[in-house]
């Protein structure tokens, strides 16, 4: 079975964003804005970040291609069994203090739990007379470049308070444990038990996000530029296969 094209919708607080080098106080800059005036540190150069958050999934689709030449193909509505998992990350990057930043990221999530009842068979057959996976689990873990845009920033502004969008692309490493089959009342074979677990597998996808949101200075100029963020991400971390050595199973994810 493979289940594909999972997306997270994930809050994102960066714990700490900081730049290598303290900057000299005679740097610090001034800027008159809405909420009063504000005065930001530099933070050009490098810099590292952490990331704690929590993702929202939608699991949209997976299949199940029996042995059998003539075997139906079998399609299944994943059902996430949690609400939220977690999301971690940390990255390296540069920021040039000009709107732009850019960085290397490295995410894990937390174990997400599933069922996937069927959901339709390719030859009109009705569900009830095949099965249902009833236990499953999904984790991914991945590398991405990322990078920001604050228009504010780029416009001229020092204040604090800078929001922007920000895109990556990299790859996912997605691994789904041992998953339990449940044949459904009105499937006859004999040559199966009515339940059956599986050996779960792990494949690397292409993965993607965008997202949006605000950064916020939080130390004083000539100060180590310490920043907190607050983001809203969309990610897509492709597929997950479901049997070892044999594409026949797959999670969109």
């Amino acid at each position: 079975m493979n289940i594909s094209k999972s997306f997270a919708a994930a809050f994102v607080t960066t714990l700490g964003c900081l730049a290598f080098a303290a900057p000299s106080p005679g740097f610090a800059q001034t800027t008159d804005v809405a909420f009063g005036q504000n005065v930001a540190s530099v933070t050009y150069g490098p810099y590292v970040r952490f990331e704690l958050g929590g993702a929202r999934h939608d699991l949209s689709e997976g299949y199940w291609l029996p042995p059998g030449a003539s075997d139906p193909r079998v399609n299944f509505k994943p059902i996430p069994k949690d609400d939220w998992r977690g999301l971690a990350g940390s990255a390296v990057g540069y920021d040039w203090q000009n709107g732009f930043r850019a960085d290397v990221s490295f995410f894990t999530t937390g174990t997400i739990g599933l069922t996937a009842p069927c959901s339709s068979v390719t030859n009109l057959t009705p569900c009830s007379e095949h099965a249902d996976i009833t236990d499953a689990s999904i984790e991914s873990s991945g590398l991405m470049g990322n990078l920001f845009y604050a228009p504010f920033e780029a416009q001229g502004s020092t204040a604090v308070l800078q929001p922007f969008v920000v895109a990556g692309l990299g790859f996912a490493h997605n691994e789904m444990g041992p998953w339990t089959r449940t044949k459904n009342p009105d499937n006859d074979t004999v040559s199966e038990g009515t339940v059956r677990t599986f050996e779960g597998a792990s494949s690397t996808d292409f993965a993607w996000s965008v997202g949006l949101g605000a950064s916020l200075q939080l130390t004083r100029p000539g100060e180590w530029p310490v920043i907190i963020e607050m983001a809203y991400k969309y990610y897509d971390y492709g597929t997950a296969p479901c049997v070892r050595d044999v594409v026949r199973c797959s999670i969109f994810l």
